[in-house]
């Protein structure tokens, strides 16, 4: 039986034989999503790593998505919007109503409830892979995702046909593509989140950057206090 395997740092698409299979059943990986340590540059060098039609049918990339930012078994659900004190008495308002959590800059962040009532916070701006997305698909890569947490109904099939227009733009060779990828931007950008407030996007862990050399890396308050007591 084919699996998909998700958010793998480091997946091999050619598993060595003398090893045990991991799945019990005996079956393999059909796709492999990579994970958000990636960036745009690094997921290129993966697929041209596996190779054309391997690439295309293996790879999964998530172009569209909200990251995660944050995860902590305090249930804010409870805490804000129930008397109670645990999943046995709160009521259960996480599967009533909707939460976000408003930071300093007026971004509201989702809030989501799991089943062992754990909260997650999801990034009010969305992060995307258009500015990239003809690296991704000149590099081979077919199978795109894009995840939806925070997105009213009405807004789906607007992003949809943002990214499919954008998609054939590029694939077509149209000398307009670049047009195709900013007024998608555009569109998404003005996107509502489920306040019916637009958050905006970013390219976010798609974006390479540079590594920091050491002697450029911020001091520790240790170090800190080492270098002022010489």
């Amino acid at each position: 039986n084919a699996r998909a395997a998700d958010l793998l740092l480091n997946p091999n698409p050619n598993p060595n034989p003398n090893k045990p299979n991991p799945n019990p059943d005996g079956g393999t990986l059909a796709r492999l999503t990579p994970t958000h340590d990636l960036s745009a540059d690094q997921i290129c060098a993966l697929a041209e790593d596996i190779g054309g039609e391997a690439a295309a049918e293996r790879l999964e990339v998530i172009v569209h998505q909200h990251l995660p930012v944050f995860h902590t078994e305090h249930c804010v659900f409870c805490r804000f919007l129930s008397d109670g004190n645990s999943y046995k008495d709160c009521g259960h308002p996480c599967e009533s109503h909707t939460m976000h959590l408003r930071d300093q800059a007026g971004a509201d962040h989702l809030v989501l409830a799991d089943m062992g009532c754990r909260n997650t916070v999801f990034n009010a701006k969305a992060q995307s892979a258009l500015p990239v997305l003809e690296d991704l698909l000149s590099a081979g890569l077919r199978r795109m995702r894009i995840e939806l947490v925070d997105e009213p109904a009405a807004a789906v099939p607007v992003l949809l046909e943002a990214y499919r227009g954008a998609a054939e733009a590029i694939l077509s060779f149209e000398s307009d593509a670049e047009i195709a990828v900013s007024d998608a931007w555009a569109v998404l950008e003005t996107l509502p989140d489920a306040n019916g407030r637009a958050q905006g996007l970013d390219l976010g862990s798609l974006a390479s950057r540079t590594e920091v050399k050491r002697k450029d890396m911020k001091r520790t308050a240790y170090q800190e206090k080492r270098r002022k007591s010489n």
